[in-house]
């Protein structure tokens, strides 16, 4: 048990620096996207960017309270089962580019 809450908060660091902070930003500085679509996906972001406020002060702190473990769990899940969907469509993203092409 030790282990999984001292791997949760860095696999949420993790995560909001692979995925999440760039996502927020891109829909911030391109307006949305097409028709501010991307607006939608904003407090998605935003939270999973929250949750890796939290986990970085629980990183900082050397804390290994439940509070905080059970706190990054709900956002770990959360931020894998999202991460999991932006694959999904940035995957048929390039399957639809590469059919029209030929």
């Amino acid at each position: 048990m030790k282990n999984i809450i001292k791997f949760l908060p860095w696999l949420n660091v993790g995560m909001n620096l692979i995925a999440y902070f760039p996502l927020t930003l891109y829909i911030i500085i391109t307006d949305g996207g097409a028709f501010g679509f991307g607006y939608l996906a904003l407090p998605f972001s935003g939270l999973m960017n929250l949750g890796g406020i939290s986990a970085i002060i629980q990183i900082v702190r050397k804390s290994n309270r439940r509070s905080y473990a059970i706190i990054n769990g709900i956002f770990g899940l959360a931020g894998i089962v999202l991460m999991f969907l932006l694959f999904i469509q940035w995957w048929t993203a390039v399957l639809e580019k590469i059919s029209t092409m030929g």
